[in-house]
């Protein structure tokens, strides 16, 4: 098997965690490092997303928390007791020929599972940064530390946390400078072509005369993602209960809500981007944009601080320390460059 490795360029997201109720000072990192330490086997890792008879399965596998200030790791699924179809890639073949393909046990007789996709992390503090696969997003990881630190009885009763977007410092002053925001846009298809783990959360951006509330993800079911969430949230459960919203799939109706402000908003710029931060902040397929009084806008990708690292592919796989390196150099940069504050 060849081993020659290409260079390629990977997206990273910044996220910033927000826990709803005091954590007694511990931040993200100290209190993942404390669930390490106490569930530290696979068994007492792994959660299943799925039915208890047919288990899918997200684990933090393996950890580094040599570097100072760091905890690296990646996200990961699995299917246990599944073997995967391989095609023989033959192109003058006539019949296509599919094989099933099992991994060779241990030595000791244990089952090799394949892995699904894998999300590598760094964090810091209460920063992180993702670099997401296309079965693995952010919303998965954020439903995924719930219970984990729940489980490892590091993080107190009903507290929760957000993995929340945060802008650039750039854009933080220019929303700042602004005079008010007059108008925030939503839209996008209602059948988007990703899916995400719904979740529920509100915008409440106030005027002194008016409170305008919205949602970006509702949670009915597990089907519930992006605009087709919003759509539902818009519509009483049994209106929505009667739409068969499958049926919409390619039929490109895309759904455009507009909040608008008549005067100017009482609230500070900073106020309004974390509400928003909180409430789009799993909706890949939702198109934002900010139209500020006196002129100019800020689109949805300006509410997000993301970038690129370069690392290593071997035979299709990436080596997880040159991620994690790339990472934490891509954190310090944008701390170097002031598009972000860590303190």
């Amino acid at each position: 098997m060849s081993t020659k490795g290409k260079k390629v360029q990977k997206t990273v997201i910044y996220k910033r965690v927000n826990f709803h109720a005091d954590t007694k000072g511990q931040t993200l990192k100290a209190l993942l490092e404390s669930a390490l330490s106490k569930r530290q086997k696979l068994g007492e890792r792994r959660q299943n997303v799925a039915r208890a008879e047919d288990p899918i399965y997200h684990a933090i596998g393996s950890t580094k928390c040599e570097n100072p200030g760091f905890v690296f790791g990646a996200l990961m699924t699995y299917t246990p007791d599944t073997d995967p179809l391989c095609i023989i890639d033959d192109a003058e073949a006539v019949d296509i020929v599919l094989e099933k393909v099992s991994a060779p046990t241990t030595d000791d007789g244990k089952r090799r599972e394949f892995l699904a996709s894998l999300m590598f992390f760094a964090v810091i503090g209460n920063h992180m940064v993702l670099m997401q696969s296309q079965a693995l997003k952010s919303a998965h990881f954020e439903a995924y530390l719930q219970w984990y630190l729940h489980a490892s009885e590091v993080l107190e009763g009903t507290n929760t946390l957000q993995l929340i977007d945060t802008p650039s410092e750039a854009v933080k002053k220019k929303m700042n400078q602004a005079k008010g925001v007059r108008t925030i846009k939503l839209g996008g298809e209602v059948l988007p072509p990703s899916v995400i783990v719904p979740h529920s959360t509100e915008i409440t951006p106030k005027t002194k005369e008016v409170a305008v509330q919205t949602t970006a993800m509702a949670t009915a079911t597990q089907d519930d993602f992006g605009v087709l969430a919003a759509l539902k949230k818009l519509m009483k459960p049994s209106q929505a209960a009667k739409i068969d919203f499958e049926k919409l799939a390619g039929s490109n109706i895309e759904l455009s809500v507009t909040l608008r402000y008549s005067r100017k908003t009482t609230e500070d710029g900073q106020k309004l981007m974390d509400s928003l931060g909180a409430a789009l902040r799993n909706t890949d397929d939702v198109e934002t944009e900010l139209q500020l009084i006196g002129g100019g806008s800020i689109k949805g990708s300006d509410l997000k601080l993301t970038g690129s690292i370069g690392v290593m592919s071997y035979d299709g796989q990436l080596n997880a320390s040159e991620v994690y390196e790339g990472l934490r150099q891509w954190l310090l940069q944008k701390v170097s460059e002031q598009e972000l504050s860590v303190a």
